[in-house]
């Protein structure tokens, strides 16, 4: 009788054991990101998209992530920093590169001009087209190189903004004329912010860009070139498995083979 209630508590111990070094063992990463519903957004189911998938791959090296809401310049900034141990998600454009890696690319997006219906646009080739219009830009975004040389030599007339809100708001407002945004989360954002107005806009078929989304790490730090390794490592796993596909196709995005070529 006392063997057995001596090994009932010994296998006990050992199963406490077993889950105290398995929980100890298990690393936390913060990862700083900005909202772009429906990729991103801290009161979205599993944060969206682009969390979603982040989680999935680190998850295959038992690594779990946080991740901490904030503008899109300030988390850039703050991961430049070294504040949080990535940020994420990025075009991996040259300046970038300067002070982080990329990571194998998340997903591919276009970004489109967003207009009027009864303030039209005529369909465009070239920037130049557009510099007798009034345009929005959102705080921190990359866009393309030309795009922000000719909006810092005055050629484009550009109005930035903290908030992807305050431009569809200034738009709709007759206040700019075009406002460039990703298409998925400006059709999103229109759906759940603007369900009775939506249907006075439209945007212009032509691309801004297209590009690929990055985690970044920052560079010459042997801890986070380690952790770009097992991310990729492990964005490579679910892709096998199709976990990757999955995700991706509870938001109609279609995965992509291999990186594209970066956005500008």
């Amino acid at each position: 009788m006392i063997q057995r209630q001596l090994r009932t508590t010994l296998t006990t111990v050992v199963l406490f054991a077993l889950l105290f070094v398995s929980h100890v063992s298990a690393q936390t990463l913060t990862i700083a990101i900005g909202e772009y519903p429906p990729y991103s957004g801290e009161k979205l189911k599993h944060q969206g998209l682009v969390p979603q998938v982040i989680r999935a791959a680190f998850a295959k090296h038992n690594i779990r992530v946080q991740f901490h809401f904030m503008p899109w310049a300030r988390s850039f900034m703050e991961a430049k920093k070294g504040y949080y141990d990535a940020a994420a998600f990025w075009y991996c454009t040259d300046a970038r590169q300067e002070y982080f890696a990329c990571s194998t690319a998340l997903y591919e997006e276009s970004a489109v001009f967003f207009i009027k219906k009864n303030n039209p646009v005529p369909l465009w080739n070239n920037l130049e087209e557009l510099e007798k219009y009034r345009i929005g830009a959102t705080r921190g975004y990359s866009y393309t190189n030309e795009f922000w040389q000719m909006a810092n030599s005055g050629d484009l007339d550009v109005n930035i903004m903290t908030r992807d809100e305050q431009n569809f708001s200034m738009l709709l407002k007759g206040r700019i004329d075009l406002f460039p945004i990703g298409l998925l989360p400006g059709m999103y954002m229109l759906e759940h912010s603007y369900p009775e107005e939506k249907s006075a806009l439209t945007f212009l078929p032509k691309p801004l860009l297209t590009g690929t989304l990055h985690l970044l790490f920052l560079k010459n730090n042997p801890t986070t070139m380690r952790l770009l390794s097992i991310f990729n490592d492990g964005l490579d796993k679910i892709k096998q498995t199709g976990e990757y596909q999955a995700i991706l196709a509870q938001y109609n995005e279609k995965p992509i083979n291999e990186p594209q070529a970066n956005a500008p």
